[in-house]
């Protein structure tokens, strides 16, 4: 019991030196509460970024390889329109059996042709980018269908004019009306809405057309109706696109299959293609190098948090150097009274930790609200985890310790009479 009460009593005079300086203590507080709130909230905005960046990655599937048809550079494209012929490029018919004949490990293979054209309802003309592809495409695609179905087998074989659209233009559309049904007309080819999606994922759905503007029909009925030119009208005359196949997507089995896959597509398409007419876009690589990004931010803000820390730290020990200097009869006093040099140093040491330790929490109070009033007004949503609140309150708490460490044994090391002396 009397150890307790000893150190109760050390304890209770470390917090009543801090209250007699009050403003003091605030002011030197103050540094350790700006580098752990900005820490804190450095933390959760990168991981706020980092998850809505990762979410967005993995809608395209951590097991699909994407493989898009690109337009060749503009020297090369007006060479090939000089020849008086179609601007030829991109992938072909007979690459998507090479890829899917000698790439292992492909559960699907999906085929995408995509076109503007003109969609019209009475009243109302929109530029719709029409996707010509395949059912498997919603499985690969991962969309949900929020009314009617999505394109069959049946729809392929028999090159139906039905047609998926998104929510979004169902709604511009038909505004409340029951889409499924209804006939919309493309290029002025009539097709009858079977279902709507909720929504496609950016980089499958290509870009074009009005935003989220996006009509599905079945391959066949595609090349069927529209063919696979794609013939723009300028100022200056017309140009023609041939353009066989404007997407790949292959689903692999397993993510291990997923980068050994698309370094065989790469050189199978390498060896094929003069020009460098497509992209290969592997959301597996992806993912994994915006966490490695997130783990170097994260990194680089423990960087900058501990320099303000030291920083604060400095400060800390400056404050109890001159705390020393001015209390040096108290110290004489209390060691001619029977305190040894240890009870001393836990004296300084309870005050420069105390001092932390309450910027700490007072940090924590702020970092936890300024992410929060960031992420609303950049649309994000910051993550604020148990760690991100521990580490820098341990770091302040550890800085304290140190920086009461060198004044509380400088303390302790004055003689009594010259203490007691001291004026």
């Amino acid at each position: 019991m009397r150890a307790i009460y000893k150190v109760a009593d050390i304890m209770g005079l470390g917090f009543h030196s801090l209250v007699v300086h009050l403003a003091r203590s605030a002011l030197t507080a103050l540094g350790i509460v700006f580098a752990v709130w900005s820490v804190i909230a450095m933390l959760a905005i990168n991981e706020g970024f980092s998850r809505k960046a990762q979410e967005t990655l993995r809608e395209l599937g951590s097991d699909n390889i994407i493989i898009e048809s690109r337009k060749p550079a503009d020297t090369q494209a007006k060479a090939s329109a000089q020849d008086g012929g179609a601007l030829t490029y991109g992938l072909k018919h007979v690459d998507v059996t090479r890829l899917r004949d000698n790439i292992p490990g492909v559960q699907q293979c999906v085929t995408v042709h995509r076109t503007l054209k003109h969609g019209y309802r009475p009243g109302r003309v929109l530029t719709v980018s029409v996707i010509a592809t395949e059912p498997t495409y919603q499985q690969v695609a991962r969309t949900d269908v929020i009314a009617g179905r999505f394109l069959s087998a049946s729809d392929v074989l028999r090159t139906k004019p039905y047609c998926v659209v998104t929510q979004s233009l169902s709604r511009r559309f038909f505004a409340y009306e029951d889409p499924i049904g209804q006939v919309i007309r493309l290029a002025n080819e009539p097709f009858t809405v079977v279902g709507v999606l909720a929504r496609l994922p950016r980089a499958l759905a290509g870009e074009g057309g009005d935003s989220g503007a996006h009509v599905l029909i079945p391959i066949t009925t595609g090349r069927k109706r529209f063919g696979e030119y794609t013939v723009m009208f300028g100022t200056g005359g017309g140009t023609s696109e041939l353009v066989e196949v404007s997407q790949v997507i292959l689903q692999m089995a397993s993510e291990r299959d997923v980068v050994h896959g698309a370094q065989i597509a790469r050189n199978l398409l390498n060896r094929f293609h003069e020009t460098d007419d497509f992209d290969i876009t592997v959301p597996l690589e992806l993912i994994e190098q915006a966490e490695k990004q997130r783990a170097l931010w994260n990194r680089m803000f423990l960087i900058i948090a501990s320099v303000s820390l030291i920083v604060g730290g400095i400060g800390i020990m400056n404050i109890m150097l001159a705390s020393v200097t001015e209390r040096t009869r108290e110290i004489g006093v209390r060691r001619a009274l029977g305190a040894k040099r240890r009870d001393i140093v836990t004296q300084f040491l309870v005050e420069s930790i105390t001092l932390t330790t309450v910027g700490g929490l007072l940090g924590i109070g702020v970092g936890m609200v300024v992410p929060k009033l960031v992420a609303g007004m950049l649309e994000i949503q910051a993550s604020v985890s148990p760690t991100m609140i521990l580490l820098p309150l341990g770091m302040a708490i550890a800085v304290g310790l140190v920086a009461g460490l060198y004044p509380a044994l400088r303390a302790a090391r004055l003689d009594p009479i010259v203490a007691l002396r001291h004026e």
